[in-house]
């Protein structure tokens, strides 16, 4: 007589290892469709992209070529969220929508940019990245108002801490008026150092 508890037994076996097999299958499946997907255009469109938006202040240090004097204490504040237009076949690109203000006396520079940076994901919560710009900029240097176009090149890092982060960038900017600044020649030239405290959604 056949032992029913052993009946039971290799029916149950069999039922883990078919959904072990497909559990694996499922698995090489989604990895092959990833892999497969190479650079994405219109990134945003895919059913899987997800946007993780954030919003953070900016504090720091920056300093202007044409702005005769010590480096000026300065603040921010900055949207970031995954690139819908483009993304990688690895890692992500971010793009990071910021304002910055510093102001020396009567002497001041304003400067919205766009900074798309490529991100490494070190570890789940840290991120390394880096990347060029565009901006705008609103010069009062000496008397002379200027508005220009400009352009950046920065590195940064973000450390997330469930919905709260902290973050860090470092970036120079070239701007195209040259005769803003009694100082130099070389416009509105300048740099920034800055930590960043925001909130992830």
């Amino acid at each position: 007589m056949i032992n029913s508890k052993k009946i039971v037994t290799a029916l149950a076996l069999c039922f883990m290892a078919n959904q072990a097999f497909a559990e694996t299958d499922e698995m090489e499946s989604m990895e092959e469709k990833s892999d497969s997907k190479g650079w994405q255009i219109l990134a945003g469109n895919d059913d899987d992209f997800v946007f993780e938006p954030t919003i953070s202040v900016m504090l720091g240090a920056a300093d202007a070529t044409d702005i005769e004097g010590d480096t000026l204490l300065s603040w921010g504040l900055e949207a970031s969220f995954n690139c819908p237009l483009l993304q990688p076949p690895t890692n992500k690109i971010r793009q990071q929508v910021s304002y910055f203000n510093y102001t020396d006396g009567d002497n001041s520079i304003i400067s919205f940019e766009i900074n798309p940076h490529y991100i490494v994901d070190l570890s789940p919560n840290f991120w390394l990245g880096g990347g060029p710009g565009v901006g705008y900029v609103r010069a009062d240097v000496d008397g002379k108002t200027a508005n220009m176009p400009a352009a950046q090149l920065g590195l940064s890092f973000h450390y997330n801490m469930e919905s709260i982060f902290i973050g860090g960038e470092a970036r120079y900017q070239v701007t195209t008026e040259d005769d803003i600044g009694d100082q130099t020649d070389t416009g509105a030239n300048n740099w920034r150092a800055a930590l960043k405290l925001g909130y992830s959604f």
